[in-house]
């Protein structure tokens, strides 16, 4: 079995210490290290993560600066953004490297909902490998049946948007997709899920999720 490794880039203790205890909850046979700075993640570079959560502010980089780094330095590596000033700007430079982004304003339930997210898209909590293709382009394991076509872990970052009630506008803005291109995902999740409404692939989407957990738990 691989032996997965997180690594944290955030400069203010406590809210290390909170990402760190969420990360131990979920997977708790993952190594986890902690940095403050670019400097310290190069240490890292030979280890590669299997995810890498970041503030955008750290004491030697700052905003898209942070993100270009970490990009260069763990290409293809999972990411999660966890800062306290979301831009348009920022969401776009996010998106192309298949970052997810969340704010610091958010409730810890949310930062833990997204941590889940990102350790089932980086392979950690499903047992997968991220080093063959890009962030958000893998096969997950949802299925709507056994046999039929796995939702993309795209799909599964949308469908969980949806589940909470956000809009295709509201998952655009927040992921850096146009709403049009979100829409697209949309249709063939239809499809993959064997579904003809938002309301149908709502109920497929978390049946099939939660027969996922319960897999994994045994």
């Amino acid at each position: 079995m691989k032996n997965h490794k997180i690594l944290v880039l955030e400069d203010h203790p406590l809210i290390s210490m909170v990402i760190e205890d969420v990360c131990k909850d979920m997977a708790p046979h993952t190594q986890i290290h902690v940095v403050t700075s670019l400097v310290q993640a190069r240490e890292h570079v030979f280890e590669k993560p299997d995810l890498i959560i970041f503030d955008l502010t750290l004491v030697d980089s700052k905003g898209q600066e942070t993100i270009d780094w970490l990009d260069s330095m763990f290409p293809k590596v999972c990411g999660l953004i966890y800062t306290g000033f979301v831009s348009e700007a920022i969401q776009a430079r996010a998106a192309q490297s298949g970052y997810s982004v969340v704010e610091k304003t958010c409730s810890q339930s949310a930062l833990a909902h997204e941590i889940e997210s990102v350790l089932f898209k980086s392979g950690i909590l499903n047992g997968s490998s991220s080093d063959s293709a890009p962030a958000n382009e893998h096969q997950s394991n949802i299925v709507a049946y056994p046999g039929a076509k796995p939702l993309t872990w795209r799909q599964v970052e949308i469908m969980r948007m949806t589940a909470e009630g956000l809009s295709a506008k509201m998952v655009a803005q927040r992921i850096g997709l146009s709403p049009e291109t979100v829409r697209g995902h949309i249709r063939e999740i239809f499809k993959r899920l064997e579904v003809s409404n938002k309301a149908q692939a709502v109920n497929v989407f978390l049946k099939a999720e939660r027969s996922v957990k319960m897999k994994l738990s045994d």
